[in-house]
């Protein structure tokens, strides 16, 4: 059972819809640069200096922000239209184009170079049919040595910074408090949020539901699609990954 918020006016919404707009803040704790630093060194143990790139899970664009001047054309979408508004209002990604889409099933007028699927934003998707669906869709969407990047949470980071995580802020225009459950049996991690914004009598309640996959059975869905795996490696080093790791990222080749 989810959590039992005891407010007097409380209105679900979508995942995103509401914490979009504090998005930014609750994750101010991110280093962007060092996520793009990261990854522009896993481009080039695959040999790639694209010159093009895809963020297909872009959010509020942060991540992006920190390659303009680095890779020539980038784009970006996200399922969330409430994280594409926030995005397209940051002056650093001015004349980018941002738009709403699925991972699971979107076409591109032209090809990129590089694709990334970042955040553990492939946990959102909540079946292996689904992430063999978006692996296969991003791997028509890549040019003939393409390459895509992309990274999950698993089950050692759920059980142990996720099992009963609680979080309670509050500034000067919004507060929240953020609550998260592993559930063992399903393997799904629920988030929810509580939001309340100044001047506003409501409080926004958003579950958000992931899937905590163990790395072996990424690996074997990705055999099944037309990728080349070139590394599983422990969060943010060039290290394989192994049964401790945090957080796993994958980096596939054509």
């Amino acid at each position: 059972m989810l959590y039992n918020w005891l407010h007097r006016k409380v209105k679900r919404a979508q995942p995103y819809e509401k914490l979009a707009q504090i998005y930014d803040f609750v994750m101010r704790h991110v280093d962007y640069d060092m996520w793009a630093e990261y990854v522009l060194d896993l481009l080039k143990i695959a040999d790639v200096r694209p010159n093009t790139l895809l963020d297909v899970s872009c959010g509020t664009g942060s991540f992006l922000s920190q390659l303009r001047g680095k890779i020539d054309h980038l784009y970006g979408f996200d399922t969330s239209f409430a994280m594409v508004v926030e995005a397209r209002q940051k002056e650093s990604l001015q004349g980018m184009p941002l738009w709403v889409g699925d991972i699971r099933r979107f076409g591109l007028r032209r090809r990129v170079d590089a694709a990334v699927c970042l955040y553990d934003s492939i946990n959102y998707l909540l079946n292996l049919e689904a992430v063999q669906l978006a692996l296969e869709n991003l791997y028509e969407a890549t040019t003939p040595k393409g390459v895509l990047v992309f990274d999950i949470c698993t089950i050692q980071n759920s059980e142990l910074n996720f099992s009963n995580y609680y979080e309670n802020k509050k500034t000067k225009t919004f507060s929240y408090t953020r609550w998260s459950h592993f559930d063992r049996i399903s393997q799904i991690q629920f988030t929810e949020f509580q939001i309340k914004f100044k001047g506003d009598g409501t409080t926004y309640h958003e579950v958000h539901r992931q899937r905590i996959y163990p790395t072996e059975q990424i690996v074997d869905v990705i055999d099944q699609t037309p990728w080349k795996l070139q590394g599983a490696f422990d969060g943010f080093s060039l290290s394989p990954a192994d049964r401790n790791s945090n957080r796993v990222h994958f980096l596939l080749t054509k």
